[in-house]
C-alpha cells in the first residue's frame, strides 16, 4: 500500500516554536517535526495511507495550534 506524504512548512512566532514542534509530534500521523532555517521556521512531515487523515491533520490539528502565522502544504503525489 502506498503511503501519502505531506511536507508542511510553518511560519511561527518564535516564542511558540518549541511548543508547536512538541504538539505537532503528538499528531498520530506525524513522521517528524523539526525546526529549520530558511523561508519557514518549522517542517512537519505527515504520513498516512488515508489522504483524509492528512487533510484533517493540517486543517484541524495544525490550524488549532497557537502561534502559527502561515501554513504551506506540499503533498507528495507519487
Amino acid at each position: 500500500m502506498n503511503m501519502n506524504e505531506a511536507y508542511v512548512l510553518l511560519n511561527v512566532n518564535y516564542k511558540n516554536q518549541k511548543e508547536i514542534i512538541d504538539q505537532a509530534k503528538k499528531i498520530p500521523i506525524t513522521k517528524d517535526a523539526k525546526s529549520v532555517y530558511g523561508i519557514c521556521d518549522v517542517l512537519v512531515i505527515l504520513e498516512s495511507d488515508n489522504m483524509q487523515e492528512i487533510k484533517n491533520a493540517i486543517d484541524i490539528d495544525l490550524n488549532n495550534l497557537k502561534g502559527i502565522t502561515n501554513i504551506t502544504s506540499l503533498i507528495s503525489v507519487i
